[in-house]
């Protein structure tokens, strides 16, 4: 379905629709929201940058947003780091309240785990632009790649760990998400 600018994937409704069938504590419209105002901090650097958003599309794994112009490393890197940052602020102002720990620890959360150097998020994106910048496309796509699967293998190794001491599959799901994505390449656009 596309309105304007935005596509909204058939993946993503679907996801968002089993998500909402097993919440039991409303913890996902407090994602929802996470979630977005992440999103609106990748838009608003983009956009301070001079960045032209030709297309927003929402899928089962994440916002893309795609570029009219390219943006240089520089500006890619910092508009990876503003949707994490956006979270980290959300979580040290939250946490000052009893009635917003939930919606502390989900931002606390999102933008930890974004800051991952793994392919598919924005750590890596913003490591790999800062490195391309310093050494060339390159060594950014080898350290990133290496960098990518170590920290999917670990994310991996905890996963097995936690179900095994009777946790749920979600990390596990997770990791297998992040070992697919290790077979991107380059610098992609958000």
């Amino acid at each position: 379905m596309k309105i304007g600018r935005l596509e909204v994937t058939g993946g993503f409704l679907l996801l968002l629709a089993w998500l909402n069938y097993l919440d039991r504590q409303a913890v996902i419209p407090l994602a929802i929201v996470a979630c977005t105002l992440h999103e609106l901090g990748h838009y608003a650097a983009i956009r301070a940058m001079g960045g032209n958003i030709k297309l927003i599309r929402l899928t089962a794994i994440g916002a893309e947003m795609l570029f009219s112009t390219p943006m240089n490393y520089w500006q890619e890197g910092v508009a990876a780091l503003a949707g994490p940052a956006v979270n980290l602020l959300l979580a040290r102002i939250f946490c000052s309240w009893t009635w917003g720990s939930l919606f502390a620890g989900i931002n606390l959360v999102l933008g930890c785990f974004n800051l991952l150097p793994a392919n598919g998020l924005d750590g890596w994106r913003a490591l790999y632009c800062v490195t391309a910048l310093t050494a060339g496309p390159n060594i950014a796509e080898a350290v990133g790649k290496f960098l990518g699967i170590l920290s999917t293998a670990f994310i991996l190794g905890s996963a097995i760990c936690l179900l095994g001491l009777g946790g749920n599959i979600c990390l596990l799901l997770v990791a297998f998400w992040l070992l697919m994505m290790q077979n991107n390449h380059g610098c992609a656009q958000k």
